[in-house]
């Protein structure tokens, strides 16, 4: 087998004279070597357990290692985090590698990648707009949250949204879910009609409902990230916890 000329690489020690990973010492980048190894396993002759998923049994792992990689983020845990974006990418490449068999509508992550680049591309007119245009650079958006507003602009239009929920997914937890509203509502020109939704319910006894909305909401307002927050905080009470527990063992 011929090492690939593009760059360093080398199999980890003893699978060098391994034949069936052929494809991965030759690909001819990192993120081919990715495709070819999930490929392999994934496919007949590879591994039993990669070869029965579908992309329904991957969704446990693919939150999973969100967090994990959130958590090594969080952590400033710069090893672990070498480690996790490494999981999350492989989620990535197999759900794509499971939906290139799929019969009716087949894909890979070639195409995956290709859409990220026309989106990254359409989403950043102020940053590619044509050399023969003549655009005024005036006429960007000047600050992170002009660009936000852009990008939301841009996305009612090109998926043609007619509720400031289109696209919030049920399957996530109800804080990010409820956080995600209070977001898009915010943004929304109707935001004054939008809000009166908020407005506490309380023939229907959701007191405590209400009062985690009405902080959320504060928190949107005060431009604090309600969730991460929250996980810093419970990092910080599991601190104290096992700090309790440790002088307890030793009395």
């Amino acid at each position: 087998m011929t090492q690939a000329a593009h760059d360093d690489y080398e199999l980890p020690e003893g699978y060098e004279h391994c034949t069936k990973l052929a494809p991965v010492e030759e690909a001819p980048s990192a993120l081919d070597r990715v495709k070819a190894v999930v490929r392999i396993l994934n496919e007949p002759g590879g591994c039993p357990w990669d070869g029965k998923q579908t992309n329904e049994s991957l969704l446990k792992p693919l939150l999973e290692e969100t967090y994990e990689y959130i958590d090594a983020v969080e952590t400033g845990d710069r090893d672990n985090m070498r480690e996790e974006l490494g999981d999350t990418l492989l989620q990535s490449v197999f759900q794509a590698q499971v939906c290139s068999h799929d019969p009716a509508d087949p894909f890979d992550i070639d195409e995956v990648c290709d859409r990220l680049v026309d989106k990254l591309i359409t989403r950043h007119p102020h940053v590619f707009a044509n050399d023969d245009d003549g655009t005024d650079g005036e006429q960007a958006p000047q600050s992170a949250e002009e660009t936000l507003a852009l990008w939301e602009r841009m996305k009612q239009k090109e998926k043609q949204r007619t509720s400031v929920l289109e696209g919030i997914s049920h399957a996530q937890g109800a804080l990010p879910r409820a956080a995600k509203i209070v977001s898009r509502v915010a943004k929304s020109p109707e935001h004054e009609r939008l809000e009166q939704a908020f407005e506490p319910d309380t023939a229907h006894g959701h007191q405590y409902a209400d009062a985690i909305i009405a902080i959320i909401r504060d928190a949107h307002c005060d431009g604090v990230d309600i969730e991460a927050d929250l996980r810093r905080r419970l990092r910080d009470i599991e601190q104290t916890i096992e700090t309790i527990e440790k002088d307890n063992n030793h009395d």
